[in-house]
């Protein structure tokens, strides 16, 4: 890893299901952070590490049965498919918004325009977050996913995550003395299985509904468009026939999507996965970019095909499944079918190749400039 630190990669799609199935690979990373940590001061990228197992170690993500179940049950409730499709207006309403500001222009970047927006304000107006500290959000998900290339960047992002900790539980605290109809309330008033959430457990949350809920749509938009005009052949096909939009977005996630190089896992045993033993203590990453195209699972998985009849056999994350995977789908869909409505000779303004992508645990463009004439 960039840090120095070693992994075990698993790519294969068979090796990577059971991986994912298996109780002795542990989403609990912080089990072996302490005896991993190299000796103080501690240089600022594990100082990045020690701090963003503070907001995210009690994530449920991060946790396992019993408590993941509680927490999930919580959440389950809370985030359901009523609130989810509930949002559909205020989310057409919000990528009609942003597409005019750039109607007109001869180009503009959609990564800035749309991606890095829509998504952080549907976030925040669930958790009852105002427009104006939307900004601080966006940075704490940004520097979350991200890779610090320097020293400097990594005390930055630990700044960010300070800054994130602070505004979260300035936020619970009024929220428990006044209650709203925002998400994040009801989390607070909500018993989990008899017990309320501590703050800790809400700063997790909210981070992890942060992030979960920001990055792969705000990463996933781009990759999909971007997938779209590459292959003219399937944008064609879309466009006849819209219908297509769900099944447009679960090619987009097994052919590019967000999560790569995969999910990470803590060894609480040794663990043979494909004729290999993992010790006990290894940090894992289940790589489940590079399974979503395994050439012996997927027929020709180098292609982006829309009628791809196997598509929804894509990895999820098993047990962890993100409880915000309806909402990022809702969201590219809308976004993808504004952008086609709007502009019907959308291209790229410059060659693919010139195309950056950002460094961290979450795929995505840096910017992806467009043409509407």
């Amino acid at each position: 890893m960039p840090s120095g630190a070693e992994r075990w990669l698993i790519t294969r799609y068979d090796d990577v299901v059971a991986a994912l199935a298996d109780p002795r690979l542990s989403n609990e990373l912080a089990r072996g952070l302490q005896q991993s940590l190299p000796p103080e001061p501690l240089p600022p990228r594990w100082q990045v590490t020690l701090r963003t197992s503070r907001p995210l170690g009690r994530a449920m993500a991060n946790l396992g049965p019993p408590d993941h179940d509680r927490l999930r049950k919580l959440v389950v409730r809370a985030f359901g498919a009523s609130r989810v499709d509930g949002l559909r207006p205020r989310i057409e309403r919000g990528a009609d918004e942003l597409f005019d500001a750039v109607e007109g222009l001869p180009r503009f970047d959609l990564v800035e325009a749309v991606a890095n927006r829509l998504p952080v304000t549907v976030i925040c107006e669930l958790l009852g977050v105002p427009d104006s500290d939307a900004d601080l959000f966006r940075t704490a998900a940004s520097v979350l996913g991200g890779f610090q290339a320097d020293d400097e960047a990594a005390l930055r992002t630990v700044a960010a995550l300070d800054a994130f900790d602070a505004y979260v539980r300035a936020l619970v605290a009024e929220r428990r003395a006044t209650p709203g109809p925002d998400l994040l309330s009801e989390l607070i008033t909500t018993p989990a299985d008899g017990s309320p959430l501590t703050d800790d457990e809400l700063v997790s949350m909210a981070g992890l509904l942060l992030f979960g809920g920001y990055e792969p749509s705000a990463q996933l938009i781009g990759n999909t468009l971007l997938a779209l005009l590459q292959h003219p052949d399937q944008l064609d096909a879309l466009r006849a026939d819209p219908s297509l939009l769900p099944r447009a977005v679960e090619e987009a996630i097994r052919y590019d999507g967000p999560v790569t190089p995969g999910l990470s896992r803590y060894a609480l045993d040794d663990v043979e996965i494909g004729g290999t033993t993992i010790p006990k203590g290894s940090y894992v990453i289940v790589g489940v970019a590079a399974a979503n195209r395994d050439p012996d699972h997927w027929a020709d998985p180098g292609r982006f095909d829309l009628t791809r009849p196997d598509a929804t056999r894509r990895l999820g994350f098993g047990l962890h499944y993100c409880v915000g995977a309806r909402l990022a789908a809702l969201e590219v869909e809308i976004v993808l079918a504004t952008a086609l409505r709007s502009f019907p000779r959308l291209r790229l303004a410059v060659p693919a190749e010139r195309l950056r992508r950002r460094a961290g645990s979450v795929r995505g463009l840096v910017e992806l400039p467009l043409r509407m004439d």
